[in-house]
């Protein structure tokens, strides 16, 4: 079935290709409601009627088969007779226990991020996002104040970089270091990771106050060698560390913003001590890649910016420091190995 969609799709003309893409909101606004409505869950015994999905979900019936139809044109479902949906291989991935499930991430980006880009052009006339003139505030100081949004938010981070965590902690030796500090560390997960795997190294979570403190709370779950410091790394960042990792921390951030945190760490590592940024890097050419999706999104509502390599290596050279290499991982994820200049 999905092979003869992609043949029927091939067939549309320029002008009906250009329709389709300028419609691709309803598409998304549709994945996100039936997301909510966990109707893959509801599926995965076996087909069902739109009747009993609509009882079951408390929709009005014939509203609902149409967005499931809608859905089912993109192949996420199945029509398999007259108003009766079967799940398909692509919709089995929105499965609430589905290993790397996309749910969350639709979910979280078809509600604010969905809205601030009603005033896309203002981001691409000025190069500001536009969240916060939305919804009041920045992204970060939002989503503060709105816990729901905040734990969605999380939660949809988490599936994002679902394995990258242990890819990253595989792909790099850190045989020839004493101490790490993962800079904007979060709940610590990369760390514990590094640390589980390199016993002999000592490592400093650093975060904002708020998200040491919920690491602390867990502090039993971390390797024995972890310790917890609280800070702003615009400010400064602990000092004497061999290594200083950031796990998309960078891309959250304008270039002035990233260099700044950048030299933070410069200017305390120890002189042999490495810098390293985890990031997916946005690769050459025309070909479709989601990471080039995520920095349309980084514009509009965080004002971060993704980055091709060329742009990671100018922007350590305005921190005073050297790209050396990039470590390729196993999942789309790289590290970009920096010393000092």
């Amino acid at each position: 079935m999905r092979r003869r969609l992609f043949e029927r799709k091939a067939m549309y003309s320029p002008s009906q290709q250009l329709i389709h893409l300028g419609l691709g909101f309803m598409v998304s606004q549709a994945l996100r409601v039936a997301t909510d409505l966990n109707v893959a869950d509801r599926l995965v015994a076996g087909e069902r009627s739109v009747d009993d999905l609509a009882e079951e979900t408390h929709c009005h019936c014939d509203a609902l088969y149409r967005i499931m139809r809608l859905l089912a044109a993109e192949g996420v479902f199945s029509e398999t007779s007259a108003r009766r949906f079967q799940l398909t291989e692509l919709g089995a991935a929105l499965l609430s226990d589905a290993p790397s499930s996309p749910r969350d991430l639709i979910r979280m980006m078809n509600r604010e991020p969905y809205l601030a880009f009603a005033q896309l052009t203002h981001s691409v006339q000025t190069g500001l996002p536009t969240f916060e003139t939305v919804f009041g505030k920045p992204r970060f100081d939002w989503l503060a104040d709105h816990p729901d949004a905040a734990s969605l938010f999380q939660q949809a981070m988490i599936a994002l970089s679902q394995g990258a965590n242990e890819a990253v902690a595989e792909a790099c030796d850190f045989g020839a270091f004493s101490q790490i500090v993962d800079v904007g560390g979060g709940h610590g997960q990369l760390l514990s990771e590094i640390l589980k795997r390199h016993p002999h190294l000592s490592g400093i979570l650093f975060d904002l106050p708020a998200g040491v403190e919920a690491a602390r709370a867990d502090a039993a779950s971390f390797p024995p060698q972890t310790s917890f410091v609280a800070g702003n790394f615009f400010d400064a960042v602990p000092a004497g560390a061999d290594v200083y990792i950031m796990k998309k921390v960078i891309h959250d951030w304008n270039d002035e913003q990233a260099v700044r945190i950048l030299r933070n760490c410069r200017e305390v590592m120890k002189p042999h001590g490495r810098v390293l940024i985890a990031e997916t890097i946005i690769p050459p050419g025309n070909e479709r890649n989601t990471i080039k999706l995520i920095d349309a999104n980084m514009l509009v509502v965080t004002g971060g910016v993704e980055r091709t390599e060329s742009e990671f290596a100018a922007l350590l050279a305005a921190a005073g420091l050297r790209l050396e290499r990039v470590i390729s991982t196993a999942r789309a994820i790289s590290v970009l190995e920096a010393s000092r200049a």
